[in-house]
């Protein structure tokens, strides 16, 4: 298997191999102008200076006025490119990630928080552009560094033998620093991501803050990340300092011992002082790009660590979305023998059947954990079907695509969630193609008109994060309003009226059968009032169904049904007396 360097290279920076190679072009030519520079430095002091030549010192200084020109023109287009290819990079690796995750199955996002899957998608990928320009500038010093050791060879082997047998002392160091570099830079990206976690999570949580007096203990826990996130950073750039002391130490240490060298041979009439000169101006491309080279692997730590992150997303495998494209014509549902535990291992349903025909209301009830909510998920897969067969008109759900499944299966939950939008584009979202005016007509077919027009500017209204201006009532109202302007085959409403008052629920749900007369509707519900308006009652207890009928008649029967109903007689009584 690639490493994820590899991996990352071949995916993200391969496919821009255009501006890759015009980067690593104008990296090799921004150093490669210098090089002449200071053999022509030689060339005046030992040439032109001794024999009075001025036209020969004018037009090297020409050349070298040239040469600096050319240096600062690629310099440019060297950083020029380094930010169009890294950001461009950089936004292809966040699209990727974000467009997976949300393939991602229900039940893994069901395990992450937001804030966390949040910096996976934003922090890791911010490191890992850096492969590009790190892999360009690793390339590129290598390169420069045996054309200077070549020149330095050139110029007098006996210094240049010197100056060389630094190098492996430095690469020793430089071994051993990746290697801790490595471990930080994962604690560095974890810790990242373990901030931006409990940070959305407290922020979510300001009004249950309020409420149960818990700042000091979200500021506690956010600062505990923090403190880890900080010792990390600290520990990193002790590490680099650490590093840019050596390698300081080192390369000051190794020129002053050659310029002593040098000065010695001079004085010997081994060389001449030009020859010394431009020895010593040449050491920079000895010393530069080994320096560049050390400092660059260890961003390639941070950058190897980022990508094995960036993959750990990737590598996770997104929802099947193969199968036979779903037509639903009548909307008749068949679950057949189903039985489904949680990873957990509670298991939610148990042999499960139940038959829905077409344009029929049927309402689910139970106690809490009974299987109601667990058995509408699985009709539009939310989660795989282990054992048993769901059918939608005599079509299998668990071969049909996803895609398909769910233009023709609609499911309203009770936690409504709506974008940051107006009221009018979060009505639309179901079908951005119908117009305003139909947007409209629906909400007020449906009852909702009304409050939309008495918010501050009506359908333009701004709903705030989550649709935190409105009140959960509208939001459940605005959620029903574009589930009717979808017009699903079959519409499931998982206690999607569960902040109405009985008296809106009933008119509300009155209207929807309505407005999709022909629409197969499966609620789940926990309130009496809210099932009375189906066709038939299914009962389940323990994941199995236990009772079926109108309410007339299960109410009249001793068995779950009626237990329910009596609890919810008491509690309603209790409620009066208080």
């Amino acid at each position: 298997m690639r490493s994820p360097i590899g991996r990352f290279f071949a995916r993200f920076v391969l496919p821009r191999w255009g501006q890759a190679l015009g980067l690593l072009g104008a990296m090799i030519a921004s150093t490669v102008v210098t090089f002449p520079i200071p053999l022509l430095v030689r060339q005046i002091i030992d040439g032109a200076i001794p024999r009075g030549r001025l036209d020969e010192l004018a037009w090297i200084g020409g050349g070298v006025v040239a040469l600096v020109a050319l240096e600062a023109f690629f310099s440019y287009a060297r950083d020029y490119l380094t930010v169009v290819a890294g950001e461009a990079v950089l936004l292809d690796v966040q699209e990727t990630l974000l467009g997976h995750v949300l393939a991602l199955p229900h039940a893994f996002l069901q395990e992450r928080q937001v804030g966390y899957l949040m910096a996976r998608i934003r922090s890791d990928p911010a490191v890992a552009k850096n492969f590009f320009f790190v892999a360009l500038s690793l390339f590129s010093n290598a390169l420069f560094l045996l054309v200077g050791a070549g020149l330095l060879l050139y110029l007098d082997w006996r210094l240049a033998l010197l100056a060389l047998s630094v190098l492996p002392v430095l690469a020793l160091a430089s071994k051993r620093l990746n290697t801790r570099m490595g471990v930080l830079a994962q604690a560095m990206q974890e810790g990242d991501a373990q901030v931006s976690q409990e940070l959305g999570e407290g922020l979510n949580a300001t009004l249950t803050a309020r409420l149960l007096d818990l700042r000091t203990w979200i500021v506690e826990r956010v600062s505990a990340a923090m403190v880890f996130l900080q010792g990390a950073n600290v520990r990193t750039n002790t590490l680099g300092a650490m590093a840019g002391g050596v390698l300081t130490f080192i390369t000051g240490v190794g020129p002053m011992l050659l310029v002593i060298l040098g000065a010695y041979q001079v004085m010997r009439g081994q060389i001449t002082l030009g020859t010394v000169i431009a020895f010593m101006s040449l050491l920079t491309y000895l010393y530069g790009p080994t320096q560049s080279i050390i400092i660059t692997r260890l961003s390639l730590q941070r950058a190897k660590v980022a990508a094995e992150r960036v993959f750990e997303l990737l590598d996770e495998a997104p929802e099947p979305d193969e199968g036979t494209p779903l037509s639903v014509s009548a909307g008749h549902v068949e679950v057949r023998r189903v039985s489904f535990a949680y990873p957990n291992g509670k298991v939610a349903l148990r042999d499960t059947s139940l038959r829905v025909e077409p344009g029929e209301w049927v309402a689910l009830v139970g106690h809490t954990g009974s299987g109601k909510s667990t058995q509408l998920s699985l009709l539009v897969r939310l989660f795989p079907i282990p054992d048993g067969t769901i059918f939608i008109d005599g079509q299998d759900v668990g071969r049909a695509s996803l895609a398909s499944l769910r233009r023709e299966v609609l499911l309203v939950t009770q936690d409504v969630f709506l974008f940051s939008g107006t009221v009018l584009e979060n009505i639309r979202l179901v079908n951005p193609r119908v117009m305003d005016e139909e947007a409209v007509t629906v909400a007020e077919a449906l009852g909702a008109d009304a409050f939309i027009r008495e918010l501050p500017e009506g359908y333009q209204t701004v709903v705030g994060e989550r649709g935190a201006k409105l009140s959960g009532g509208q939001r459940q109202m605005i959620a029903l309003t574009r589930a009717v302007l979808r017009r699903p085959k079959v519409l499931l409403l998982d206690e999607a009226t569960s902040a109405l008052d009985s008296e809106t629920e009933s008119m509300v749900l009155r209207r929807v059968r309505a407005l999709l007369p022909t629409t197969t509707v499966i609620l789940a519900a926990h309130r009496l009032s809210t099932v009375c308006a189906a066709d038939r009652i299914v009962v389940l207890e323990e994941g199995k169904v236990v009772q079926q009928g109108r309410h007339e008649d299960l109410i009249a029967k001793s068995g779950e049904y009626q237990a329910i109903f009596a609890e919810q007689l008491v509690g309603a009584e209790d409620g009066d007396r208080a």
